[in-house]
């Protein structure tokens, strides 16, 4: 290999060249796709798929308390599942009439499904709905201390 005054080889100088034009094609494939994806979303709204619903779990001595956020939903499109160690919620918002020029709220649907760190009653659980806020009353399951028995 031949060697340049600046130490550089002619492998070293072909491999640079190689870099600097493999960067540049990724930089224009990169603004294609950008402009590709740039025009799709804007023809629908900036709209997404399935959303993760925010939940805050608050405990108290006798209960848990979950609030589920639910922006556009409905009570009648709420899926609410509760078992004694989880809660699962999906719930639908309805889209409303007009040209979207901007589309956040997602009207897909939100899902949610967590592990409680208690189990709970799921007979006695209470749910309400205002404002966008699935709010929903988890009774802990009490375990009383153990009796002793005498073993005869």
């Amino acid at each position: 290999m031949k060697s340049d005054s600046s130490g550089t080889s002619d492998l070293e100088r072909v491999i640079g060249r190689a870099a600097v034009e493999a960067a540049r094609m990724s930089s224009q494939a990169s603004q294609a796709a950008k402009k590709i994806l740039g025009d799709v979303t804007s023809e629908f709204g900036e709209t997404k798929s399935l959303d993760i619903a925010a939940i805050d779990l608050l405990e108290t001595d006798d209960e848990l308390v979950a609030l589920v956020a639910l922006p556009g939903a409905s009570k009648d499109k709420i899926d609410l599942r509760v078992t004694e160690d989880s809660l699962y919620v999906d719930a639908k918002a309805n889209p409303r009439e007009g040209k979207y020029l901007r589309r956040e709220i997602n009207t897909m649907g939100l899902k949610r499904e967590i592990k409680l760190p208690v189990e709970v009653k799921p007979e006695q659980v209470r749910a309400s709905f205002k404002d966008g806020i699935l709010e929903v009353r988890l009774p802990k399951l009490v375990i009383v201390n153990a009796k002793r028995v005498q073993v005869d």
